[in-house]
């Protein structure tokens, strides 16, 4: 993450160089309030999240070696969370506000072939998460 630099005017932010991303398209995310999206991988596509405004749990799981990765992306902390091929990510909106997130991608979307991939098998993390969802405190990841 790169600093934060305030004055009485504002504040900037550098948020990524280009040795940060591998880019071929800048999209905004939205998630409304108490909803899921997500639940797929890529198997060739780079994705970087940042939360722009709102809070949410970003749900990272490897499914080649099951490892998994929680973090609560909040606007006030703004960080790019780097998605790799095959990690089915998970965008969780605990929080009574819609969310907003950045994201680059490694390549343009493809409709003809998306390089999206469904994945149905839902971690521990994941229904942890969706509990918080359903009104438990937001963010507070154990």
């Amino acid at each position: 993450m790169y600093p934060l630099h305030q004055n009485d005017t504002g504040s900037f932010q550098e948020l990524a160089h280009a040795s940060d991303v591998e880019f071929g398209q800048l999209s905004l995310l939205t998630v409304v309030s108490r909803r899921i999206r997500g639940g797929h991988y890529h198997t060739h596509k780079k994705e970087w999240f940042c939360c722009l405004h709102g809070r949410c749990w970003l749900i990272v799981t490897d499914i080649r070696t099951g490892m998994q990765l929680s973090r609560c992306l909040e606007d006030n902390n703004k960080e790019f969370i780097i998605i790799n091929p095959y990690e089915v990510h998970t965008v969780i909106n605990s929080s009574e506000r819609e969310c907003e997130l950045l994201v680059i991608s490694s390549e343009e979307y493809d409709l003809e072939n998306s390089d999206t991939i469904r994945y149905e098998a839902v971690g521990e993390a994941v229904k942890e998460a969706v509990k918080e969802a359903k009104g438990e405190p937001a963010c507070s990841i154990a």
